[in-house]
């Protein structure tokens, strides 16, 4: 399924009013929200598109039922993470087309074509299709709960790891390597560590997913860090931002001690903790053996998706772990 980028991206204060010029196409949208959106929003959002919706709740889809989603022209993801991936998930099934409306600057998967399913206790991403558009409406977006928007810039500050290690996986290994799309999520992490504001993020995040369909794959912006996340998330159960940047410390330890890394970690963490990210293992609930545990199972979820990870590349075994550990101050 090839890639289309979004053909219209609007970031602003009362963007969601602008929503009814793209829908003027469209009679029969389906929107996927939850129900806290829903209540909040749904009236705003029926009175901008001029048309009442469909509604389909997070908590009622079942990727295995055959939902009857009726007589529907157009998806809407209107919502969170969740929202936007069983979106992506009903386009997909359907063949139509859909729009991202963003309530929260999460993570990086606002324009991609990648959705996070859950399976056994673990996430995976699976391939679907990108936004026909993004609609992000900042008088929305900055009403979420604040350590979202710190899950959103961990997604973003990860990519400290994720690029080094692309870098080093496609010169040791070969790996398919675009230096276009190396350059669109480099400039997207560039531009919030220097500005972290709501409108900067937001961007930033569109163009990281935006990177991620260009080239196919997540492997631009998601590394072994990823890979760690999707481990904890059995024990540790926190925002997927949260916990990319919290693994990204070590990641950056070894990619530095090997050469590839732009940026030490303490830089890094000293970034995280100035805005109160997690990064103590405390703060994630969890102990070193787990944090080890999960660092090893993350090494097999990059094997089994043939990425070369840096862990492997020097050979990193428990002694070393544990020292790095100490040393990083978790």
């Amino acid at each position: 399924m090839s890639f289309n980028e979004p053909k219209v991206i609007i970031i602003d204060d009362g963007a969601l009013e602008k929503l009814g010029n793209l829908m003027e196409d469209y009679n029969n949208p389906l929107c996927v929200t939850d129900e806290l959106i829903h209540a909040d929003y749904h009236q705003h959002l029926e009175k901008n598109i001029g048309t009442s919706c469909q509604w389909l709740m997070v908590s009622k889809y079942r990727a295995d039922s055959n939902t009857i989603l009726g007589n529907i022209d157009i998806v809407l993801g209107f919502g969170g993470g969740s929202s936007l991936d069983i979106a992506k998930l009903v386009a997909r099934d359907t063949g139509l087309n859909w729009i991202s409306i963003p309530t929260a600057a999460s993570h990086d998967g606002i324009a991609s074509d990648v959705a996070s399913v859950s399976h056994n206790g673990y996430k995976y991403s699976e391939k679907c299709k990108g936004p026909l558009a993004v609609i992000a409406d900042t008088s929305i977006i900055s009403e979420a709960p604040p350590m979202l928007k710190l899950a959103g810039l961990g997604d973003i500050i990860c990519k400290t790891s994720s690029l080094a290690e692309w870098k080093m996986a496609s010169e040791v290994r070969g790996e398919s390597f675009d230096k276009s799309v190396y350059s669109i999520v480099e400039n997207a992490l560039n531009t919030v560590l220097k500005d972290d504001s709501l409108e900067t993020l937001i961007r930033a995040e569109i163009d990281a997913g935006r990177a991620m369909g260009i080239f196919g794959s997540s492997r631009p912006c998601s590394g072994t860090e990823h890979a760690i996340s999707h481990a904890m998330d059995r024990d540790c159960g926190q925002l997927h931002g949260l916990q990319v940047a919290f693994a990204t410390p070590l990641c950056l330890h070894y990619l530095s001690e090997a050469g590839y890394s732009d940026y030490k970690p303490e830089v890094v963490l000293k970034f995280m903790s100035e805005r109160q990210l997690p990064v103590k293992l405390d703060e994630m609930s969890i102990t070193s053996q787990q944090f080890i545990n999960a660092i090893h199972h993350g090494l097999t979820i990059m094997e089994k998706r043939s990425r070369y990870s840096i862990l492997r590349h020097l050979e990193v075994v428990d002694l070393s772990l544990k020292s790095t550990i100490v040393d990083l101050d978790y």
